[in-house]
């Protein structure tokens, strides 16, 4: 069962930023915590090839243009509760209101 996303290219860089931030945080004993962090890392990985690609061949004509994100259904159930845990790392309302808006998408096509 996969869940298919559609991401500005804008959404989809704030958010592969957020996913870098999993990198920093302190090991832990928790084994739910570490379930949710080595699913965090495959995506993390997924979105910042995604990021990486999209700002090398960044142009003007394609501002507008939606950008593809295939997840697996556990990825997807993941990445929500990540972003709701890390949403609050971010120091900029602007990114908070994307990455909000990514979680409500996520969770509407989970239910």
């Amino acid at each position: 069962m996969k869940i298919d996303l559609k991401l500005n290219k804008e959404t989809l860089i704030v958010v592969s930023n957020l996913l870098q931030e999993l990198y920093c945080l302190e090991n832990t004993s928790n084994p739910k915590q570490k379930i949710y962090r080595s699913i965090g890392f495959d995506l993390a990985e997924k979105f910042e090839v995604k990021a990486k690609g999209l700002i090398k061949k960044n142009s003007l004509f394609d501002l507008n243009k939606k950008v593809n994100m295939s997840l697996k259904f556990h990825e997807a159930w993941a990445l929500e509760i990540i972003l709701n845990e890390l949403c609050v790392m971010l120091d900029n309302h602007y990114n908070q209101i994307v990455v909000n808006l990514i979680i409500s998408e996520l969770n509407q096509k989970l239910t």
